[in-house]
């Protein structure tokens, strides 16, 4: 079906071409990636510094300085400066007589399995806040287009009980009659 319009001033093939090019940018998407990232953050953001998490913990997040990497001489280093290289000797040279009371290998083996959670659990938050920012922007874009349809159907519903209080029923021979 169609059909043409004859109007001066309406210029329906630049309206068409701007309903299309309209549609293709909702297809495209309403964001790019890294407009979706910098929304998360700055939700991720509000949403820590609302509550009781101090200030630094979202620092201390990002830069993964929370994160330790544990290895067999872990349990024997020391960070107490020229003291501490004294003590970390002593740890070496006593390590065979800890290990006759008791095995750290369970102990390290345990602490690094933990830093590898950990990242993976990063990652995973990540991953989820971007996600769920993604379907919180969507589910608004719908929200606001189901609200535009209901405007629509309603203005239509409207239009339609004017037209139909305006059709005047003929009878067969012609003549109006009410109904």
């Amino acid at each position: 079906m169609t059909f043409e319009i004859k109007a001066k001033d309406v210029d329906v093939e630049a309206i068409m071409a701007a309903i299309r090019k309209r549609i293709e940018e909702k297809k495209a998407g309403l964001y790019t990636e890294e407009e979706i990232r910098a929304i998360a953050e700055r939700r991720l953001d509000a949403v820590l510094d609302a509550h009781d998490f101090s200030s630094d913990l979202l620092a201390d997040f990002r830069s993964q300085r929370w994160n330790f990497q544990f290895d067999p001489e872990t349990i024997y280093r020391s960070s107490r400066g020229a003291v501490g290289q004294v003590l970390e000797r002593i740890r070496r040279l006593l390590k065979p007589l800890q290990k006759l009371f008791w095995n750290p290998n369970p102990m390290i083996f345990a602490l690094s399995r933990q830093a590898d959670l950990n990242r993976y659990y990063v990652h995973l938050f990540h991953n989820l806040t971007l996600e769920l920012t993604r379907l919180n922007l969507e589910a608004q874009e719908l929200k606001n287009r189901n609200l535009q349809l209901q405007g629509r159907l309603e203005q239509l519903a409207r239009r339609e009980k004017t037209l139909e209080s305006m059709v005047v029923y003929r009878a067969e021979d012609g003549k109006p009659s009410a109904k």
